[in-house]
């Protein structure tokens, strides 16, 4: 843990809450008194009360619904296939993760203490969609990370406070960092290595060099890729020297020298399907733009064999941020992703990155690094830690599957609000535990299938001219080309259950969904058919816990993640085709997965 004296960490780190702003991760200053400690014990037995006393819905209504007002009516027709395009497909592992580089040892443990409380995690969501979720290890805090052999500790770090700057200064790594990638079976990762410091010193590109060899005996049978630099863009270097020209030249010196380095020490990884990286890993494109670095030669070796970018909803330390304006809005969710969509376009147009020597094929494309609010200690508090997170999780991982991406990794690291679970706690400002968000990757994983036997298509239900605006998506999953498997619906209404508000004022409001079946599938969707409903439910969209999937419960209270049913919520809902039509009610911030096989 931190030590006030000197500002040096090591072993498992316990820092308090670390927030991304300028290339570099903030602390917040808060410190909980003795008091506060005990006011929020209390909190969290009336929350634990609340959480194993919520009644929720039944079949046919919700109890939240019935003393609120009458229920308002979305139609709309369920939208057939897509169309055939030269994207790739959706892969096995879409619903996956990226932990920050410095807590990947937190979250994944060492030999003698390994991390089972994260395993059994990534395990529910492969046990769904039929592979465990892959892990980047990476984010800013690779580009500064040392290797020093003699170190004991999986990480040492200093970290440096002042009134105007917190920031991690100097990271060092040893040999025990290496031993978590032993502790997820199943799981590939891709490993991010140090292009900042390789390109600024000899000791960066000493490390470098020493780092290939011992991370690739580490991840010999578990690595996906390589990833050399995190978002080069954000390099604070003059555009005369760095620039799409230097950016390549450099990346290009450094990966013929990772692959040099792999010849020597893990010869089987240094060539074929087993060598490759994933890039160029920007946060923008402002400043180094993905299509003018591969013009300027990025990938004249073939070593880039899966687009990647980086994506963020906003950032609190730049703009007003909240629940329902930035995470709970559909519209939102579009045009932040509207440049994602256009580099998705632009560098699956061969010609473009390169004239002269286009690849015959595509590549395909993921975010490896991803989630909802940069500087989150600076949000309104119940923004990225919410029921409401879960229900934008949902939102924005199938509409980034609806534009083409064939995976998303969702950023976690110690302390970060949007996490999906902690995997240890540090005494003070956050407990270990599962998070809000964990309940939408389970429902996205869900909407996906078994993603190893049917690979879906994913296709967005146009909503537009049902008047429900901002606040509802829906989305429907194809498999063998033409077949109906699932529809996911969600109903963004902000409904505030810990506080009183415009969005409670007259109970929480529900709304009916009717989906007309097109003629195209008529034949498929018969008439009476039964389609079975699985919730994503709690008791509003402000709430910490009491979440559930289909009456599942992932608390690491009732038996360390693993699925537990809880029997006061209902399920096996289902509801009928009927007139060619079929309705599912949903309350306020709340969704649902209707399957149709």
């Amino acid at each position: 843990m931190v030590r006030p004296e000197s500002g040096v960490s090591d072993g498992l780190l316990e820092p308090k809450t670390y927030q991304r702003s300028e290339g570099l991760w903030r602390r917040s200053k808060t410190r909980l008194t003795a008091l506060v400690c005990v006011v929020a014990a209390v909190i969290l037995a009336l929350v634990v009360g609340l959480y194993f006393g919520l009644r929720n819905r039944s079949a046919s209504s919700s109890s939240s619904s019935s003393s609120g007002p009458p229920p308002t009516t979305v139609e709309a027709t369920l939208a057939g296939p897509p169309p055939p395009s030269n994207f790739q497909p959706i892969q096995p592992s879409f619903v996956s993760f990226a932990i920050e580089f410095i807590f990947f040892p937190n979250y994944a443990g060492t030999a003698s203490s390994p991390n089972t409380f994260s395993d059994t995690l990534l395990d529910n969501i492969g046990n769904i969609t039929g592979t465990k979720p892959y892990v980047r290890v990476g984010g800013n805090t690779q580009d500064l990370a040392i290797y020093s052999a003699q170190l004991p500790t999986p990480t040492q770090a200093l970290f440096v406070s002042s009134p105007l700057d917190s920031h991690f200064a100097d990271i060092s790594i040893g040999p025990s960092f290496f031993e978590g990638f032993a502790n997820w079976p199943g799981v590939q990762f891709i490993y991010g290595l140090n292009l900042n410091n390789a390109t600024n010193s000899a000791t960066g590109w000493d490390s470098l060099i020493a780092t290939v060899e011992v991370a690739c005996q580490a991840l010999t049978g578990k690595l996906l890729f390589w990833e050399y630099g995190n978002e080069p863009d954000a390099y604070p270097r003059p555009e005369s020297t760095w620039n799409d020209s230097s950016y390549a030249d450099s990346w290009k010196n450094g990966t013929d020298a990772i692959q040099s380095q792999l010849s020597s020490s893990c010869s089987s990884m240094a060539s074929g399907d087993a060598f490759g990286f994933v890039g160029p890993s920007l946060l923008g494109t402002t400043r180094l733009p993905p299509v003018g670095i591969f013009q300027a030669g990025y990938n004249s070796q073939g070593y880039v064999k899966e687009y990647t970018l980086h994506h963020y909803m906003d950032n609190a330390a730049m703009d007003q941020v909240s629940l329902q304006g930035t995470l709970m809005n559909h519209s939102n969710v579009i045009d932040k992703l509207s440049w994602i969509q256009q580099e998705i376009s632009s560098l699956n147009n061969p010609p473009l990155i390169n004239p002269d020597a286009a690849p015959e094929t595509t590549l395909p494309f993921s975010l490896d690094e991803a989630n909802s609010i940069l500087q989150g200690n600076l949000a309104p508090s119940g923004t990225l830690d919410v029921f409401g997170s879960a229900l934008w999780t949902v939102d924005y991982m199938l509409y980034c599957a609806s534009i083409g991406l064939s995976r998303v990794h969702m950023q976690q690291g110690s302390g970060f609000l949007y996490n999906s679970w902690e995997p240890v706690g540090n005494g003070g400002d956050w407990t270990m535990g599962t998070k809000a968000p964990y309940y939408g990757n389970i429902a996205v994983a869900t909407m996906m299938g078994n993603i190893t036997e049917n690979v879906p298509r994913i296709v967005e239900i146009d909503l537009s001219s049902s008047g429900v605006g901002d606040f509802a998506s829906a989305y429907a999953a194809y498999i063998n080309s033409n077949t109906l498997a699932r529809v996911a619906v969600i109903d963004l209404h902000q409904y505030n259950a810990t506080q009183s508000d415009s969005s409670n004022a007259n109970g929480r409001g529900s709304t009916n969904y009717t989906f007309s079946v097109p003629s195209s599938l008529s034949s498929q969707i018969v008439e009476g058919a039964s389609v079975t409903v699985q919730r994503l439910q709690a008791a509003g969209s402000d709430v910490l816990s009491g979440i559930t999937f289909d009456g599942w419960s992932y608390d690491y209270s009732l038996d360390e993640g693993r699925p537990v049913r809880l029997n006061n919520v209902t399920t096996g809902e289902a509801v009928k085709v009927t007139g060619g039509k079929f309705t599912v009610q949903l309350a306020w911030s709340e969704a649902v997965v209707m399957s149709f096989v």
